[in-house]
């Protein structure tokens, strides 16, 4: 078994290992797109994950490994630095897979030798996107320390069914409009605030609301952007926002179904929970939804968020992605004599004192 670094010219071979992984991804779940089963369209994600993976001039930033020169497994890590998550590196959900008849140890094996280069990079949180279904796939990752950090859910839309109803006369489920901007802002900071708290502990990012409000407008213009309010005696106490589903951060397109809805933001007012709104709002998102077309309505929270972990599954979601994170101590920047004068890294962390902090 040697492994060694991808190139481009084995795309080809890695879009059929990964085509064959999702031929398994979708009898697990059905709703999954059939289309990347065949090896020209999981070349087409792939090849995305590749191409983002390069930080340097004809230099990708993947591994190969290979058992009597026939390819058995690949793995791609595509560095991202941004506000929100620092310098880190994603395995996105194109980014790796192997034969079947192989050991799910080829995982770690290949982060092994992987991830020197990403460290050298001063990237110290890693992030990987597996098969919810996919269990020794999972113990590999987690036995290089990785946790659940987030969940990417599908499951059907439905007609509307009694009981779904407000029976409280002073509620009111509606659709938002151009005119409720100011209105529909007033939960902004909900979602934001609960996960800040115990035990999901995200950070908080600088709020501006004259931007935020130009945003809101934008999508309250959109006809196929449809924000649902709950609102009481002109109060907001709950909120939801469905938009055509897309590909998204880290995940692409293969996780998510051909005309699929996407529930993109939700949040109730902290003293109306446990009341059915959250719920109210759901069966009317994804009953409008099922009214336009859409059969099923894709989604996402964070693993360690109890309120959103509970509540999306017994509303019928599926896991079928989950993201796993390992955050390195970042002393080791220094403590291994890795700290690095790399131009790519220079370039982006003008404060030279971080890089041996």
């Amino acid at each position: 078994m040697k492994i060694v670094p991808f190139r481009e010219a084995d795309l080809e071979e890695a879009s059929a290992l990964l085509a064959r992984r999702h031929q398994e991804d979708c009898v697990q779940e059905a709703a999954l797109p059939e289309r990347f089963t065949l090896p020209d369209q999981a070349w087409v994600e792939l090849e995305k994950t590749w191409k983002a993976s390069t930080v340097r001039e004809g230099s990708g930033g993947g591994v190969v490994v290979r058992e009597g020169g026939r390819m058995i497994g690949y793995m791609i890590g595509v560095p991202k630095i941004d506000e929100v998550w620092g310098r880190s590196v994603w395995v996105e959900f194109a980014g790796q897979a192997i034969d079947r008849s192989s050991s799910a140890e080829l995982y770690r094996d290949m982060y092994a030798a992987l991830s020197p280069s990403w460290v050298a990079l001063g990237c110290l949180y890693h992030v990987s996107n597996i098969p919810a279904h996919d269990r020794d796939a999972l113990e590999a990752w987690y036995n290089l320390s990785f946790g659940k950090e987030h969940v990417y859910g599908v499951r059907e839309t439905a007609p509307a069914l009694d009981g779904e109803t407000p029976v409280d006369p002073t509620l009111e489920i509606r659709r938002a409009t151009v005119a409720d901007v100011d209105l529909a802002m007033e939960l902004d900071l909900a979602l934001p605030a609960h996960q800040a708290r115990a035990p999901v502990y995200a950070i908080l990012l600088p709020y501006h609301k004259e931007d935020e409000r130009q945003d809101v407008l934008d999508e309250l213009q959109k006809g196929d952007w449809k924000t649902w309010l709950a609102v009481r005696d002109g109060r907001l106490v709950g909120i939801q926002m469905y938009l055509p589903a897309r590909p998204g951060q880290g995940i692409g397109a293969l996780p998510i179904p051909d005309n699929s809805s996407f529930l993109g933001f939700a949040a109730t007012r902290e003293d109306e929970r446990g009341h059915g709104i959250g719920r109210l709002l759901t069966a009317r998102g994804l009953a409008d939804a099922y009214e336009t077309g859409y059969t099923t309505c894709f989604t996402d929270w964070r693993a360690t968020n109890l309120l959103s972990s509970r509540f999306w599954t017994r509303r019928g979601w599926r896991p079928v992605v989950y993201r796993l994170s390992r955050r390195l101590d970042s002393r080791i920047l220094w403590s291994h004599n890795q700290a690095t004068s790399d131009p790519w890294l220079m370039r982006t962390f003008s404060d030279k004192a971080t890089l041996n902090a």
